[in-house]
């Protein structure tokens, strides 16, 4: 695990509660113990939790967790018990312990657990279960939108799991994540990774390009920092950023920033400027430089623009090869724009198409 990837999570997952529903199967196996390792570095971190032990197994998960000298309370209630037993985990959560409860039934989405989770507003329902993490073709699916989940139901193994997991979604829960609590290490590596090792079904709000917040702009300049330094950006301040704040976009992975894109109307010249576009090196090759272009592209043509074009020295290759944007002249640029080019003394490119 990179670790200084890894440190990117800590300030996201901070005062977020994570319910993790362990398997009556991983109940007395070894493997269990690194789990809950990782879960009281994730408790350590700042993340609360509630351990769901499948079945009655509630005295069994709560010596296994004495093993790793978790800080931890019972629920004396299984969840079938109803608003009592949310009430009494609720109250262990808040003072800051680990709470370990009972479901009271079988079934890593039974009824009962769904509904605690919702109560207590769990930004994650976490499934530790003995292998059956979704696959299709031999291939992990890391990632699945709600969405789609039922177009993978055929050529994929588990399509129940998958189809109970998007369920849960669908009632409010935004993340869940399938594991394969055999493995060493899996909570950490699921969560603190970029691609995890298990099967995340998410809602569609996962994936977002979003307008610029001011509270993002700091976070903004730093990510673009060194482009800025090396020249492949044109520099800008956070007062220039923020005078023209409508103006940019930001691709989010689950609430974390990992890309920017902006879009520079010319109302009188009929045309757009898709600028300042930008994706962390780590999320590179994935399409989101492409999804943000498309965005800009859409936006512009809707508020009915019919040319858009991009002035780039260090993209060239990928406005034209990628994008398929055609070479243009400055020329065609808006007389504002084609001074302030000049102006700079940047060998730059000028692409663009219509729309």
């Amino acid at each position: 695990m990179n670790v200084r990837s890894a440190l990117e999570y800590v300030p996201y997952f901070c005062g977020r509660l994570f319910v993790v529903h362990v398997a009556a199967g991983l109940l007395q196996a070894e493997e269990l113990v690194d789990a809950l390792l990782d879960a009281d570095a994730l408790h350590e971190v700042g993340v609360r939790l509630v351990l769901v032990a499948e079945g009655d197994g509630a005295a069994l998960l709560a010596l296994r967790a004495g093993e790793c000298e978790m800080h931890t309370a019972v629920a004396e209630l299984p969840l079938t018990a109803g608003a009592a037993a949310v009430a009494r985990v609720r109250e262990i959560v808040e003072r800051r312990q680990v709470a370990l409860v009972a479901a009271g039934a079988e079934g890593r989405f039974h009824e009962a657990c769904v509904s605690m989770a919702l109560a207590l507003g769990a930004a994650k329902y976490i499934c530790l279960q003995v292998g059956e993490v979704p696959s299709r073709a031999g291939t992990p699916m890391f990632s699945v939108p709600e969405s789609e989940v039922e177009q993978h139901l055929a050529d994929c193994s588990y399509p129940g799991t998958l189809l109970q997991a998007a369920k849960a979604c669908r009632q409010g829960i935004s993340r869940v994540h399938l594991l394969d609590g055999m493995r060493r290490g899996v909570l950490l590596d699921e969560l603190f990774s970029e691609e995890g090792v298990g099967t995340m079904v998410h809602a569609d709000s996962y994936r977002e390009i979003r307008p610029l917040r001011v509270e993002d702009i700091p976070e903004l300049l730093s990510m673009i920092a060194r482009s800025m330094a090396d020249a492949k950006l044109v520099h800008r301040s956070y007062e220039s950023i923020a005078e023209n704040l409508k103006s940019y976009y930001v691709y989010t992975l689950d609430d974390t920033i990992v890309g920017c894109v902006a879009l520079y109307p010319y109302p009188g010249d009929s045309c757009a400027e898709l600028g300042c576009l930008f994706i962390k090196t780590s999320y590179e090759g994935r399409g989101y430089g492409k999804a943000m272009c498309r965005f800009v592209e859409d936006k512009a043509r809707s508020m009915g623009f019919s040319r858009i074009f991009a002035i780039s020295q260090s993209a060239v290759d990928y406005f034209r090869d990628r994008m398929h944007y055609d070479p243009l002249p400055r020329s065609v640029l808006p007389a504002t724009r084609l001074q302030a080019l000049e102006s700079s003394g940047r060998a730059s490119a000028v692409f663009g198409r219509e729309l």
